[in-house]
């Protein structure tokens, strides 16, 4: 009962289409963080399928109604049929329905395109969904890096395409640094709890635990050594008056006033991480993303031993030791400290040596402009012989 009440709920809020979908060669698999596809799909214009309740294709749904398949399944696939795509591009590479798709539409090729950092949460969910299912499949995986290309590839038929974020890679480096600077990336999310790992865990157990115990070290750290230490707010919250609520967090969180990097528009966290000297990040994507475009980037995984819960460690899937040259799992001040001291006497060739000396493109590549992509849709998008589009 409640679940019908939520579909009502959710056809009566959304914005209705009543014409059948555009024939187009490309079809954008979910309206999230769209605007990052179509900056590269806008040469074939193509249609957006709306999975979030935020728009309903009237049409496609009656025809749905008369399927053996009933529900989403039935609503996606007349869709898919009525655009006739060549190629479906998803940035929802955690929604585990997109891999059937393939399977169910063998004329049409899949990619997805990694939005986040990935822990083993969606991997469950992958294995229940092989074991039900004959196989999943997704011709191109756009990976942060090999290693969680190497995670994918045991459940999903397909190839493995590291190319980093695309959206780090969209946004060019800033060259300028303010020296003496150190920069925290925040996670702040609006929420008293959630599900993680199999287990209801509050914001005091996920994020206020690990915050005070990097900041209120950055804050002595910073007053020792004569450091500017800055936050930069949470890409996902700034707007409306979450960055309200995000600063109080911290103010309350560390007792005393905050200096928050500006945000003007969607590149305004990576030219922030480009400017400081050094990073620090606890287990955010904008942290390894930093760290892949060259900034000195500390990474203090250290929920995984905190909450006792797998899958945030650094580098995971991968396995790396525990404490290395910019990174710990431990929350041990003291090898913050060790880290820091580092990090600022190192020079940025230093930096970039080190980083390929602990492969660490094979965590979060690096391809500026995302060439990888262009090319994958020069080579599945070239005209057709005899055919005219």
């Amino acid at each position: 009962m409640k679940s019908f009440l939520r579909r009502v709920y959710l056809f009566l809020r959304a914005r209705k289409c009543w014409r059948w979908p555009r024939r187009s060669d490309v079809l954008i698999f979910d309206a999230s963080n769209q605007e990052l596809l179509q900056k590269y799909l806008c040469p074939w214009n193509p249609e957006v399928l709306h999975l979030r309740g935020e728009q309903i294709n009237i049409l496609v749904l009656l025809a749905s109604l008369f399927r053996k398949d009933r529900g989403s399944q039935a609503y996606i696939d007349c869709f898919i049929e009525r655009v006739r795509p060549r190629l479906i591009v998803t940035f929802i590479d955690n929604y585990i329905g997109f891999y059937s798709v393939a399977i169910r539409h063998k004329n049409v090729k899949t990619i997805f395109v990694q939005n986040g950092i990935r822990g083993p949460e969606i991997f469950e969910q992958l294995d229940r969904a092989r074991q039900s299912q004959y196989s999943l499949k997704v011709d191109y995986m756009l990976t942060f890096g090999s290693r969680i290309g190497i995670e994918y590839a045991k459940y999903l038929q397909g190839t493995v395409v590291p190319m980093g974020s695309i959206k780090n890679n969209m946004i060019p480096r800033c060259q300028a640094k303010r020296v003496g600077t150190i920069a925290f990336v925040s996670q702040y999310m609006n929420t008293d709890g959630f599900m993680w790992g199999g287990t209801y865990r509050t914001r005091q157990e996920f994020y206020e635990q690990a915050d005070k115990l990097v900041l209120g070290f950055l804050v002595k750290y910073a007053k020792k050594h004569g450091k500017e230490l800055f936050i930069i707010p949470c890409r996902a919250y700034c707007r409306d008056n979450t960055l309200d609520m995000e600063t109080a967090y911290y103010n309350q969180l560390l007792g005393q006033s905050c200096y928050f990097s500006e945000w003007h528009w969607h590149g305004s966290s990576y030219e922030s991480v480009d400017i400081a000297e050094v990073v620090v990040s606890i287990d955010s994507t904008l942290g390894y993303e930093s760290a892949s475009r060259g900034n000195k980037t500390a990474i203090f995984s250290i929920r995984t031993q905190i909450l006792s819960a797998p899958g945030r460690n650094y580098g995971w899937p991968g396995v790396y030791r525990d404490e290395g040259p910019f990174w710990t799992n431990r929350p041990d001040p003291a090898i913050f400290e060790r880290v820091l001291d580092h990090l600022f006497s190192m020079q940025e060739e230093q930096w970039r040596v080190l980083l390929d000396r602990e492969g660490f493109s094979n965590i979060m590549a690096y391809d500026p402009d995302n060439s990888i992509f262009k090319s994958i849709l020069r080579k599945e998008l070239a005209p057709e012989p005899g055919v005219i589009h």
